[in-house]
């Protein structure tokens, strides 16, 4: 296909548009960055509140989810290698001490490291007859991630996450759901699986969307497994993870977010229709949406970035992953950014 619709993008203007923790700076920051955004105060307080208490934290977290136990952990890494040692902990103490192996269902993503390295650790394609013959007297877990940020923006289908729930509860096994880059209210539900009506056993919460921190949600039943002694997070980690828990756990804020997203998915709708040559589908839903783009999407994220709108080219998806504190006039600006750019390129040809 031509590629001839693009030229060198130029120049952002004024800010980077580069993140840190919760704050976004100019231009309009769509790359999932940040998870809320907020001005800058005029002055430092004369006196900063406290961190939060790491309980009252995890108890914010038991009370909106399924779980209930919560742990806060440094990084999204450790609670994956937390995952482990629990569910192998946990099997011993039941007196199956040969359950050690974890099932990772990863699309087309390879592992994380953290379990790359884990020889008892097995990649699995998203085909349930697989996964089911994979399935042994060795097998401890499955782990899944309902939504996929690593090559696209994929949901998985709440069919295939209810056969993972029957498969575990058929062999005794713990279904572990991945939510560190679509939790705490990105997709419109506090977490992505609520759509589905499918619950897990344990559950990875935080970091991938700019939380620096991460968690671990789990039953009581596989809480018995967890390690004695645990990381401890860092008072500035705990008071940006306890900005944007309230914000995620606030009253309304699922219809919020839903009402933002329908106004997200509306322009970005029309825009597709408008120019089929470039964009093949939208994929997403809530704050979590793309452009599924027939020309390279990093050298589009280019030339929007110089406009003032920076967003996510992750494979052939222009990612577009507003912050929970988002605006209707923001998603009108960056939707106005976006139709603007777009109509100023020539017309894709295969």
């Amino acid at each position: 296909m031509s590629q001839s619709a693009f030229e060198p993008a130029p120049e952002p203007p004024g800010e980077s548009g580069e993140t840190s923790g919760e704050t976004c700076l100019a231009p309009i920051d769509f790359s999932g960055a940040c998870l809320i955004a907020k001005s800058e105060p005029a002055h430092e307080p004369a006196d900063p509140a406290p961190a939060p208490d790491p309980a009252a934290l995890a108890d914010l977290l038991v009370t909106h989810s399924f779980g209930d136990t919560a742990v806060l952990l440094p990084s999204a890494a450790t609670v994956r290698r937390v995952i482990l040692d629990t569910l192998r902990a946990q099997h011993r103490i039941a007196g199956r001490p040969k359950r050690r192996e974890l099932l990772v269902c990863a699309g087309d993503a390879l592992l994380p490291p953290e379990f790359a390295g884990d020889a008892e650790v097995s990649r699995m394609p998203d085909e349930i007859g697989a996964i089911r013959a994979a399935v042994g007297p060795k097998t401890a877990g499955l782990f899944v991630a309902p939504v996929r940020l690593a090559a696209g923006i994929e949901l998985l289908p709440g069919s295939f996450l209810a056969e993972l729930r029957e498969a575990a509860d058929e062999y005794g096994l713990a279904l572990i759901f991945d939510e560190a880059d679509a939790g705490l209210g990105r997709t419109g539900m506090a977490f992505a699986h609520e759509w589905t009506g499918v619950t897990p056993d344990l559950m990875l919460v935080g970091e991938g969307a700019g939380l620096p921190l991460a968690a671990l949600v789990l039953t009581a039943k596989w809480a018995r497994g967890l390690p004695a002694s645990l990381p401890v997070v860092g008072e500035e980690a705990l008071a940006t993870a306890g900005a944007v828990l309230e914000t995620a756990f606030a009253p309304g804020f699922e219809g919020r977010i839903q009402g933002l997203g329908w106004l997200l998915e509306d322009r970005l709708a029309t825009l597709r229709y408008r120019r089929a040559d470039l964009f093949s589908a939208l994929v997403g839903t809530g704050l979590a949406q793309g452009l599924v783009c027939a020309v390279p999407a990093e050298d589009l994220a280019g030339r929007l970035a110089g406009a003032g709108l920076i967003t996510r080219p992750i494979g052939p998806v222009l990612a577009i992953l507003p912050p929970l504190t988002v605006t209707e006039a923001e998603i009108s600006a960056a939707a106005d950014i976006l139709e603007r750019v777009v109509a100023e390129l020539e017309p894709a040809t295969p």
